[in-house]
């Protein structure tokens, strides 16, 4: 079946409708969760607390918008997602739904055997009329640069194609429509522009790890590594730490140059862990074979650009509070942690 927009004037009683409520409270109570909703989407706004509100949230929550999306398919995500865009002031968004996930009739699931091998079960494809190719103009192109749409070519026996319709399909399954909305519906477009300001560096890490009494004799407890293509630093790292025991052997780490590790970030580690050990082989011939070897790939490694003015932190929600944190939003140092959690924390006081 094709999924087809309908006007709201048209779709009273069917699933995409939209009721709006305005009040001072919402009409809607929290059983609503275990009972079985009526079909369609039931947006309420409430000016001012929720019934049962902790005390010391009360002053601050006077001002918020307050929005109970009941309904999590394709209204209620881009309803959610729409007035995420809408509203500059703080907002407490929920959305409430009867399954255990999002999507409504636009469901995709997963075979128990193999997760990548799905199936559409609700919506199969997407039909564009002319009358919504220059009304939804927007919508569309949103979803086709994002990949999330994609034109339908293959070929639908029994298909009932009007002139000027065009059909679409979504590669990663159709519930990503609904989830791309309800991403879109958690942060601001700006904050999500400040998360994509973020980049890191990749690397890979190796561990060898040696018999008790053997010895690695160079002078030097770390070395950095300039002229290597692979390497970058090598630590004899129970030497770095002044621990020497007859007990345990040495342990050697090596780190990759970033090159390396995005070059190489997607082959398997017992390739990567093969490259290194030549290159380290030419900086310290004839080491013995380890006893064990760990290789640990960190594709997100260090903050080559952190969020845009290092906040320190940012605020997704008010009620419930949600904040992000992390070196993302400072710099990749022992300190910078330090200011982003203290951040955190500045941010969340006035509601622990």
């Amino acid at each position: 079946m094709g999924f087809r927009a309908h006007p709201a004037s048209s779709c009273a009683g069917r699933a995409g409708c939209l009721g709006l409520g305005l009040g001072h409270r919402c009409g809607l109570p929290r059983p609503l969760r275990r009972r079985r909703p009526a079909q369609g989407t039931i947006l309420t706004v409430a000016g001012t607390r929720w019934p049962r509100e902790p005390a010391t949230l009360r002053a601050s929550a006077a001002a918020m918008l307050r929005v109970l999306v009941v309904g999590a398919g394709l209204t209620g995500s881009l309803c959610a997602a729409l007035l995420r865009k809408a509203i500059a002031g703080p907002l407490y968004l929920a959305l409430w739904d009867r399954a255990g996930d999002a999507g409504g009739r636009m469901i995709t699931t997963k075979s128990p055997h193999n997760p990548r091998c799905t199936a559409d079960l609700g919506a199969q494809y997407i039909t564009r009329t002319p009358h919504y190719a220059k009304k939804h103009q927007e919508f569309y192109e949103e979803l086709l640069a994002h990949g999330i749409l994609e034109p339908l070519t293959s070929p639908i026996e029994g298909m009932k194609v009007q002139e000027g319709d065009c059909n679409f399909v979504a590669p990663q399954g159709i519930s990503s429509i609904v989830k791309h909305y309800l991403k879109k519906s958690v942060i601001s477009e700006f904050q999500r522009q400040q998360l994509a300001s973020v980049s890191y560096s990749s690397r890979y890490a190796l561990g060898l790890f040696y018999e008790a009494g053997m010895k690695i004799d160079v002078p030097w407890a770390a070395q950095y590594i300039a002229s290597n293509p692979c390497i970058r630093f090598i630590s004899i790292d129970n030497k770095k730490r002044n621990i020497e025991s007859s007990e345990f052997g040495p342990s050697l780490v090596i780190h990759t140059t970033v090159p390396f590790g995005v070059t190489h970030l997607e082959r398997s580690e017992e390739d990567v862990q093969k490259l290194i050990s030549q290159h380290l082989d030419t900086i310290l011939p004839g080491l013995p074979l380890p006893v064990a070897t760990k290789c640990q790939k960190w594709r997100y490694s260090q903050v080559t650009n952190s969020a845009d003015n290092c906040p320190g932190q940012m605020t997704l929600h008010l009620h419930p509070s949600l904040v992000c944190g992390g070196d993302g939003f400072t710099h990749s140092t022992f300190d910078g942690c330090i200011a982003s959690a203290l951040c955190v924390m500045e941010a969340l006081k006035n509601h622990i």
